[in-house]
């Protein structure tokens, strides 16, 4: 347990702080409401008359450039203030919300996702850095918990209204209804954050940091911005996701898919080169050597990877198979969104009396265990058996979301507080990222093995297609399930290393 003086009477603590903290998660509920997207899937495959392979490009585009961003901008927070690029993400969300609802083709809705993500990268990577300074260590996991559930809730509110849009308007709104919460976050975030993460890094704390004298230190910010490295990990990043959507849909040997894994080794040995020569890198590589932060990350990879089957694959097969209407896929996601919304607090909390390992350790296996119980629906499902699991598996993931990033932030200086945001959602964005790829193409390969001809939109169309369909479902979902397992070895790794 925490030493007793850590124990505070939150009704004292400033009432302004909570206010901010509920400000900054709103920077996650609007990511959070990009879960309509994903009911809105089949709709937009029919409105534009194309294919899923086609629309999933809505959700790479969009995860790819969301992760290749990320440690840019988080490292940009650090060096020219937090609040400042911060107000850069939600202007950049906010311009692309207009835009794609008026967008014409899938095209440009695809072009003007990826603005999206630069908006969304940016509020990803900094408001776990702006909830951290608000408060005090041993409250850190409550902030983060609750930051959490209120971006979460953006989840809620999305299969909420995803349905009704969908079911009375048109896709449109998906995007245009969000206008109105994003003049929110922009002017509170004007007028009650004030000077949070404002500052950036000065000179002095750098030297600090580094162990040098800070005799002749002063207040003079750092302007040094490594571009260069920011480029070299975007282009890194973008040339990883093209390598994984050209090899599940070409298959992973030929010219095109070694040039590109190539191309992706050379820009990242070049990017991890540079970091350990240059003065301020971009990324201080001795974050990396702390085996906490490695298995943390690496937990939160593959707890996303194998959970994101829920998003892009689920709403085809009640759909389709289940002849379920949008407003009860947006509640079957709903159930999965209060367990993150509910449990994600109660695991901050937890781990804060207790520590983060535990905490985190037990919401993924719970994860795990719901994952695995997909693998047993068949064609003839029920709302109320699709409707547990998905429950099941929401409540694990906020229990270890919150204790994980906990962990992760725990071990970041404040110099590095938007660094280890960006780290802690980069491997949730790439984790995503490779299960669309991957997999995505392993249900499309095996359902057009079972069923030549039939297009996934129609697998209803017979019995034949129909059982192909569930075939491929199960299989995937194992798949998932093993992903999940090899998060949860690699979570009670960080526990270990960091007891």
């Amino acid at each position: 347990m925490r030493r007793k003086e850590n124990e505070i009477d939150l009704e004292s603590f400033p009432t302004l702080k909570w206010l901010q903290l509920v400000i900054v998660g709103l920077a996650v509920f609007l990511s959070s409401l990009d879960v309509t997207v994903n009911v809105a899937l089949p709709a937009i495959s029919q409105h534009f008359v194309s294919e899923p392979r086609v629309v999933y490009l809505m959700i790479t585009f969009y995860l790819g450039t969301t992760v290749g961003l990320q440690m840019g901008v988080g490292s940009a927070g650090d060096h020219f203030g937090l609040r400042r690029v911060f107000f850069v993400g939600l202007f950049a969300y906010t311009i692309a919300m207009v835009a794609i609802g008026l967008s014409p083709t899938i095209e440009w809705v695809i072009g003007f996702r990826i603005l999206q993500a630069v908006g969304n990268a940016i509020l990803l990577a900094i408001s776990p850095a702006l909830a951290n300074s608000l408060f005090p260590e041993f409250m850190r996991g409550r902030a983060l918990g609750i930051m959490t559930a209120v971006g979460t809730a953006g989840m809620i509110v999305g299969t909420l209204s995803a349905g009704l849009m969908l079911e009375t308007f048109s896709w449109h709104w998906i995007f245009l209804g969000r206008i109105p919460v994003c003049i929110l976050a922009i002017a509170g975030t004007w007028i009650f954050l004030g000077e949070v993460g404002q500052k950036p890094i000065s000179v002095c704390s750098v030297r600090v940091y580094q162990n040098q004298s800070a005799s002749d230190c002063g207040d003079t910010p750092l302007k040094t911005f490594d571009l260069i490295g920011a480029c070299l990990i975007f282009f890194t990043v973008i040339a990883i996701v093209l390598f994984l959507n050209i090899g599940s849909s070409l298959g992973w040997i030929g010219v095109g898919q070694l040039g590109t894994l190539s191309l992706a080794s050379a820009l990242g040995f070049s990017f991890i080169r540079r970091q350990s020569r240059i003065k301020f890198p971009l990324l201080d590589l001795g974050i990396l050597a702390n085996p906490v932060v490695i298995a943390g990350i690496s937990s939160n990879f593959f707890l996303n990877m194998g959970t994101f089957v829920n998003i892009f694959i689920l709403p085809y097969f009640v759909h389709e198979i289940m002849g379920v209407s949008t407003v009860t896929l947006g509640i079957f996601l709903l159930l999965s969104s209060l367990g993150i919304s509910i449990f994600a607090p109660v695991g901050g909390y937890i781990s804060d009396r207790f520590g983060t390992g535990p905490v985190a350790v037990a919401g993924i296996m719970i994860v795990a265990i719901g994952i695995s119980s997909y693998t047993t629906l068949t064609s003839q499902a029920t709302i109320t058996e699709v409707g547990v699991r998905m429950g099941v598996v929401g409540a694990g993931m906020g229990m270890f979301q919150s204790s994980n990033l906990s962990l992760i932030m725990g071990k970041m200086r404040r110099e590095n507080l938007g660094t280890g945001g960006a780290l802690s959602s980069i491997s949730r964005g790439m984790g995503c990222v490779s299960a669309v790829a991957l997999m995505g193409g392993l249900f499309a390969a095996i359902y057009t093995a079972n069923s030549a001809g039939v297009d996934m939109l129609f697998a209803s169309s017979n019995e034949e297609s129909s059982a192909a369909y569930v075939s491929a479902f199960k299989t995937v979902y194992s798949a998932a399930a093993v992903v999940t397992i090899l998060g949860l070895v690699t979570s009670i790794l960080a526990w270990l290393f960091d007891r």
